[in-house]
């Protein structure tokens, strides 16, 4: 069964871009699919971890290099989002988000995106 997403956040300062998605598991209970840049701190990074990072509030990590599951594309797909990662695809169903709620997905994609390392696609 696809997680729910019941509502989006947005943290935005000099220092990091963070746009999380608050997922229902079907129990009443809430997890965090979390899209992470920072901005700050990236200059100074290695090139293979820069980028925008995501994670799964509670997911195991199979092995200790999945603290770099870089964004590789965010494919918005009627109600679904498919997020695409370095080692994992996360499907969630956004029918209960407003259009709001996706023209600031889109803004936030778009500032972690400055330097092209992720693809966005509408189909």
């Amino acid at each position: 069964m696809m997680d729910t997403v019941c509502f989006i956040n947005l943290e935005e300062n000099d220092k990091d871009l963070i746009l999380s998605f608050a997922l229902d598991d079907g129990d009443g209970c809430v997890r965090s699919l979390i899209l992470h840049r920072a901005l700050f701190f990236e200059r100074i990074m290695p090139e293979e971890e820069r980028g925008t990072k995501v994670s799964l509030e509670g997911e195991e990590l199979e092995n200790e290099q999945e603290h770099l599951n870089i964004l590789e594309e965010f494919q918005f797909d009627g109600d679904i989002l498919r997020i695409k990662s370095k080692f994992r695809l996360y499907e969630v169903d956004a029918r209960k988000l407003d259009s709001e709620d996706f023209k600031v997905i889109k803004q936030a994609l778009a500032r972690q995106n400055t330097d092209a390392r992720f693809q966005v696609k509408f189909t």
